[in-house]
């Protein structure tokens, strides 16, 4: 899941650590980062980071839910080279000991630098990106809701309903997976969390999440594989922008695999195309990293906001 579990872990933020350091890097004329819009001074100062740092950079990560999501800042590419695997290792480390980390994932956007950047990021433990589309909606107020199936109900999901959103995840995950419990606030940080149901049944799930200038973002869109997924995907779609505005609520954001950005239901809301990220993904348990390695397994995972399982 991608909810904010605030994980703590005991170690020095003072001025002389990692803040000092972004300080530095900061005042350069070019630093490199894999999210270059993202507010590392803000990040550099959470409470609930964990970090990892040597002279020439450092990796910031912050827990949520099952994750930790990654952010990086180097004053070169050489030094990303040299240094951004053994800094991996250690935050998985610290990761594994101090939280209930699986996964860390690392959003990428830094397209400049991109063909110069994947290499490495693949050697260091991660596997072949998955390419990510992110979809926007101008103003949920103005939007006229398509014609919806009746036959499928949506309504506001309660801690009762944890174990249903977990069961649509693990049929949505596929056979020999498995979907593991849900962070512990998942809904005490959800600005709002639908279930729709079909004659009784849980059929599929959104969870919807604050975000800046009055805005919404759908965190999680997930239906049950074995219901229309079209026809739930636009209940809950619908129920969610009437709910966003309702709360005087603007915007509503989503992220969606890159072959899913020309769906013809996210037209029906108009949904528009924003811009593109990479998202990769790598075992926390630094033994994990090896293990596959000397085996040389090779993992595909498809990740997506929408579609599909972050």
């Amino acid at each position: 899941m991608v909810i904010p579990d605030y994980t703590r872990h005991e170690q020095d933020r003072a001025p002389g650590m990692v803040r000092e350091l972004h300080e530095t890097l900061a005042a350069k004329a070019i630093a490199y980062r894999n999210q270059p819009d993202i507010d590392f001074d803000a990040l550099v100062r959470l409470p609930r980071m964990l970090s990892t740092q040597c002279g020439d950079g450092y990796v910031i990560g912050v827990p949520y839910g099952r994750h930790l999501r990654l952010f990086y800042e180097f004053d070169t590419i050489n030094h990303i080279r040299l240094h951004l695997t053994n800094l991996l290792n250690e935050m998985g480390a610290l990761a594994t000991e101090h939280s209930e980390t699986e996964l860390m994932v690392l959003d990428y956007t830094d397209f400049p630098h991109r063909h110069y950047v994947e290499p490495m990021l693949i050697g260091a433990g991660f596997v072949s990106p998955s390419e990510v589309a992110v979809m926007r909606c101008r103003d949920v107020r103005d939007q006229t809701m398509p014609e919806l199936d009746d036959r499928i109900v949506v309504r506001e999901a309660t801690t009762a309903d944890a174990d249903s959103i977990v069961e649509i995840e693990q049929q949505a995950a596929g056979e020999g997976s498995h979907a593991p419990p849900l962070a512990n606030q998942f809904f005490q940080d959800s600005e709002w969390v639908g279930i729709a149901e079909h004659d009784g049944a849980s059929v599929g799930y959104i969870q919807v999440a604050a975000a800046e200038k009055r805005g919404i973002v759908a965190e999680e869109l997930i239906v049950h594989p074995d219901h229309d997924h079209t026809a739930v995907s636009r209940a809950l779609l619908a129920a969610a922008m009437q709910r966003g505005a309702e709360a005087n609520r603007r915007a509503m954001t989503l992220r969606v695999t890159g072959d899913s950005a020309g769906d013809p239901l996210l037209r029906e809301f108009n949904f528009r195309h924003v811009t593109n990220e990479l998202t990769y993904q790598r075992p926390a348990d630094p033994a994990e990293v090896q293990r596959r390695y000397d085996e040389k397994v090779t993992t595909f995972v498809k990740v997506g906001k929408i579609w599909g399982r972050f």
